[in-house]
């Protein structure tokens, strides 16, 4: 959970590194590094704490020269964010960045006799680096030209890669590492031994790389890119090489020479400016409704639902689907259970990707497998659909990300279209998420003839209404505003609702959770008796999503039940309701997919004024990291 630039080229490379690092900052901003490689020697800075710590200690430094620079964010996923654990890390020679995961380090570690400054899994890819190459160097000091047999025949394909020799034993030392290694990773290294040149690897963690007219630039993801690349090389797992300012060397896993075709990038990087919005997250909520028409557009017609990306003789033979994902994308498949199972009569059951692959899941041969993520590089949600392809099943991803690693993954895919989201909290891509989920299950319908007549026209008439439905209305954003500063206090939230909107009080509480650090839990109303009563008391504060369309008399029970025992409470509904201590009162519909999202962006904006309130950084909340490359 972390972010990677690199670059290589004759211009200043700091500036360019803090800037890749700034487009990706929301993805990691415990600690921060930059490494630069030049004509005389290499320089390493790092910071604890946000990027403006770093480009504080940086100060007036700027390379010289012909550079090769390397930059790192970290988001602490086992040892504490310290200097000495932030990236780079480095020995005589060497620097190193790495995102993901070295599974082996303890055991490596203890098979290098060098000692180590940092806690981390990342550094002991330097330490078998170094060591590799000073024992090749050694045996091959006597005649460079005349190729020492290496350890590892692994690293034979690269022998004679470059027409350096020097180059080419930098090259095999950094494959026999790599074999070494065993988990995830996207890596960037660079050497004193092989100036102007950055080795790579990745292996189920994103990396990227684009030439322009000033050199290569590397990222672990377009937006440091946009704007000074116009094509990039996504590397599938398995890639590693070598890249100079003016090409590379590229292998597959097995270590044969590999190609890559590039693919276009934006020219512009406007869409992740915050235009006048205090947060990313604010202005996130408020473009909804412009990121539900990009949704619709070419799928929503005048009589039927259109997903050209899908053909209706392949969903045909499905007889079940299973929906698979992690945090906010696992509350959009719940909703989306509902809606399938409603719309389009296909049995379905929803599973959390952390925890899926280790059940031993049977799953139906002829089911369909559905993965749902944001940024396409959720590790636990990519393992789970490898395993669903293992077992034979038909693919399907709904993903924000095009060329993310899920994407390539998966048989067919419904892109979110959401655009950057910027805000480590998801919002839109959530709403995404859950239009075209409905989209699928009204298509799915329409494809199995079960969906057709006055139902089939009303869920067309909804969708055309759901863009106004998500227009913030000022008069509710100005209320859940003062209503904030009464909620700052207390010993945590009940999110409630039943049916669709048990997902969304779940999405809501985490919402709530990830930006305020207040205690917050989703339930379905229903199950209030069973034992969530039991902390019911004034300091409990019990959001209610009452929806008219959906068994609101049912859901104002329960709320009667909490009421009883001096649970404060906040009503979302048509309704006035006398119990309730606050209402935030939305308008009347007849649909209840336009009650679930008018609520959707109340419960946003509710988690957000409160955080604001707290004095919280709500793009940025502690512990938290935007895209979850690890396990």
């Amino acid at each position: 959970m972390c972010c990677i630039v690199g670059y290589i080229g004759t211009q200043p490379a700091v500036a360019r590194l803090l800037h890749g690092l700034r487009e990706l900052e929301y993805r990691g901003y415990d600690s921060a590094g930059v490494a630069v490689l030049q004509p005389e020697g290499l320089r390493c800075f790092k910071a604890v704490g946000k990027l403006d710590n770093l480009a504080a200690k940086l100060g007036d430094f700027e390379s010289s020269g012909p550079v090769t620079a390397i930059g790192h964010t970290r988001w602490a996923t086992h040892v504490k964010p310290t200097e000495a654990n932030a990236h780079p890390h480095g020995l005589t020679h060497s620097q190193v960045v790495h995102n993901g995961i070295i599974e082996n380090y303890v055991a490596l570690r203890e098979a290098v006799e060098t000692p180590f400054l940092s806690q981390t899994d990342s550094e002991v890819i330097v330490h078998l680096f170094e060591r590799h190459l000073a024992t090749w160097a050694a045996q091959a000091e006597p005649a460079l030209d005349q190729r020492a047999e290496t350890p590892s025949s692994a690293a034979d394909p690269a022998a004679g890669a470059t027409g350096d020799p020097t180059v080419d034993l930098t090259l095999a030392a950094f494959r026999a590492t790599l074999d070494a290694l065993h988990g995830a990773y996207a890596i960037l290294l660079v050497s004193e031994t092989a100036p102007g040149r950055i080795f790579f690897a990745r292996k189920g963690s994103p990396l990227q790389l684009g030439f322009a007219e000033d050199g290569c630039h590397f990222a672990s993801s377009d937006a440091p890119l946009v704007g000074g690349c116009s094509q990039t090389l996504y590397l599938d797992d398995g890639h590693w090489g070598v890249a100079t300012a003016e090409g590379l060397t590229l292998f597959a896993a097995d270590g044969s020479p590999a190609e890559l075709a590039p693919k276009p990038l934006p020219a512009s990087s406007l869409a992740a400016r915050k235009e006048g919005y205090r947060y990313f997250m604010e202005k996130e909520i408020y473009e909804q409704p412009r990121v539900l028409a990009d949704i619709l557009t070419g799928r929503l017609g005048e009589q039927a639902v259109r997903l050209d990306e899908l053909e209706a003789d392949w969903l045909r033979p499905i007889s079940s689907v299973t929906l698979c994902a992690c945090g906010t994308s696992y509350h959009a498949a719940l909703t989306g259970s509902y809606l399938l199972e409603r719309l389009a009569r296909v049995p379905a059951r929803v599973e959390i990707a952390s925890e899926f692959r280790y059940r031993e899941p049977v799953l139906d041969p002829n089911g369909l497998f559905v993965v749902i993520s944001q940024s396409g590089e959720t590790a636990d949600t990519l393992e789970a659909i490898k395993l669903a392809k293992a077992q034979g099943l038909a693919t399907l991803a709904l993903c924000n990300v095009d060329n993310s690693s899920i994407v390539r993954e998966a048989e067919r895919t419904l892109l979110l279209r959401a655009g950057i989201e910027k805000g480590v909290a998801s919002t839109k891509a959530f709403s995404a998420q859950v239009l075209t989920l409905w989209l699928l299950a009204l298509y799915w319908g329409q494809a199995r003839a079960v969906l057709s007549g006055e139902r089939h026209a009303r869920e067309l008439t909804a969708l055309r209404a759901v863009l106004n439905v998500m227009q913030v209305q000022p008069r509710v954003h100005e209320r859940l505003h003062r209503l904030s500063k009464r909620y700052l206090h207390g010993h945590g939230f009940f999110f409630i609702g039943r049916d669709l909107f048990y997902p969304l009080a779940l999405e809501g509480a985490l919402k709530l959770k990830e930006i305020s650090y207040l205690h917050a839990e989703g339930d379905p109303a229903g199950e209030m008796k069973h034992d969530p009563i039991a902390l019911a008391d004034a300091e409990l504060f019990t959001i209610a999503l009452m929806a008219r369309s959906t068994f609101y008399e049912k859901v104002k029970s329960n709320v009667e039940e909490l009421s009883a025992r001096d649970a404060t409470l906040i009503a979302i509904t048509t309704e006035d309701f006398e119990l309730a201590d606050d209402i935030i009162q939305i308008r009347p519909y007849d649909h209840p997919m336009l009650e679930f999202f008018e609520m959707l962006v109340v419960v946003q904006l509710l988690a957000m004024e409160i955080a604001i309130r707290l004095g919280n950084d709500v793009d940025m909340p502690r512990n938290l990291a935007k895209s979850v490359t690890v396990e």
